[in-house]
């Protein structure tokens, strides 16, 4: 926790460790700060590694008083990447997403290692804690989970995926988008697409999603191809007349990141 102690109006840290099927961990820490007010933000880490990349983003929702649960994606930062012995392929170490798809059955999906330490962790801070409002900011990777999280849990309130995901039919073919497994289980995005998930994460009592991609990003998710579905979720979402969804193009930097811009814009959504 030392890189973590020189924070202002930070309290203390708890650390939550989920542990799941073939050893899979998830470690996440709880920021509580000196004074509160009672809303909790949840940050997730995308493919770079640990949540400490998103140490300025923690330390300004604490600065505004917000609790914040940190993320990082499985087999990242603190996550272990444990050894499994599989069926027909040998002992291997799960170094990278990729390798979930050997693990996959009739009766387990390794999308399992994403969501079910968010859920076990927020069911976790309901019988504990007075939290009023719960909220969920990811980058890249983590935008992708709070994309898919937000859509399948009600208790997020405001939801802003950064840097990601587009629909499949928007990346395909498209330098700097490789496969990667949790973006492409075929039998998920059969039950819901993005477009659909975009909703989903959308629709309800209070609820928005602010979608923040960054039009010079140096690594994915870049230009305005995404203008070709906004109004067709826009229009579905006022059918719908219960939640809202936005797109913000960030043209301040040419990173692949959450801006200062970005983070202000956010503070100013949930406050």
């Amino acid at each position: 926790f030392e890189e973590y102690e020189k924070l202002p109006n930070l309290e203390r840290i708890d650390k939550h460790e989920v542990s799941m099927e073939y050893n899979v961990n998830s470690v996440s820490y709880l920021f509580l700060p000196k004074i509160k007010n009672n809303s909790l933000v949840i940050y997730h880490q995308g493919h770079a590694g640990d949540f400490s990349l998103g140490y300025k983003t923690i330390e300004a929702l604490l600065e505004n008083n917000y609790s914040v649960l940190a993320f990082s994606m499985p087999l990242q930062g603190k996550n272990n990447q444990p050894t499994v012995d599989i069926e027909n392929v040998g002992v291997i170490r799960l170094e990278e997403h990729n390798n979930f798809h050997l693990l996959d059955s009739e009766d387990f999906s390794s999308i399992k290692f994403f969501m079910n330490p968010i859920v076990i962790n927020m069911n976790y801070l309901e019988e504990n804690f007075d939290f009023k409002n719960y909220h969920m900011i990811g980058i890249s990777g983590g935008a992708w989970a709070t994309t898919l999280y937000s859509a399948i849990d009600e208790r997020i309130e405001k939801s802003f995926p950064t840097g990601g995901p587009l629909p499949r039919f928007l990346i395909i073919n498209v330098p700097g988008h490789s496969y990667e497994y949790e973006r492409d289980v075929s039998e998920l995005y059969d039950i819901a697409n993005y477009l659909e998930l975009f909703i989903l994460g959308s629709y309800g009592d209070e609820r928005k999603q602010l979608k923040i991609l960054n039009k010079y990003d140096s690594c994915c998710y870049y230009g305005i191809s995404y203008q070709i579905f906004e109004n067709t979720v826009k229009e579905k979402m006022f059918q719908l007349d219960n939640g809202s969804f936005d797109i913000f193009l960030d043209d301040t930097h040419r990173e692949h990141k959450i801006s200062e811009d970005a983070l202000s814009l956010i503070l100013e959504e949930i406050t």
